[in-house]
């Protein structure tokens, strides 16, 4: 990389109009459409191995289940167990494993079964 030590630096929005001005307007839609795509694709995949919490049947989950559906990390649900009454929900231990309770998350979320 350059230094700019006692040169003017140079103008980033210029450069990145240079660049964008070898792209066709049919290529930049394409690519906006790749990337726009792939951001869809990548909310809606249902392939990630966890289950959808509308048609989750069993009355207790996991902790990496739970977290993944209240979007905070495993360790925040670890957390809300040790130190009582600082989380939404209070899970149950089943031989030294937490368990969280599906209609308490479903609630917290504002989801319907």
């Amino acid at each position: 990389m350059q230094a700019f030590s006692n040169q003017q630096r140079p103008d980033i929005h210029a450069l990145f109009y240079q660049f964008m001005a070898q792209f066709s307007p049919e290529q930049l839609e394409q690519l906006t459409r790749k990337s726009n795509g792939f951001q869809l694709e990548q909310l809606t995949r249902k392939s990630d191995g966890f289950p959808d919490i509308r048609t989750e049947s069993r009355t207790h989950v996991p902790t990496d289940v739970a977290a993944r559906w209240m979007l905070k990390r495993p360790q925040t649900l670890r957390g809300w167990a040790c130190y009582s009454g600082t989380g939404p929900l209070v899970p149950i231990r089943i031989l030294g494993k937490l368990a969280w309770p599906v209609a308490g998350i479903r609630k917290v979320l504002g989801v319907d079964a």
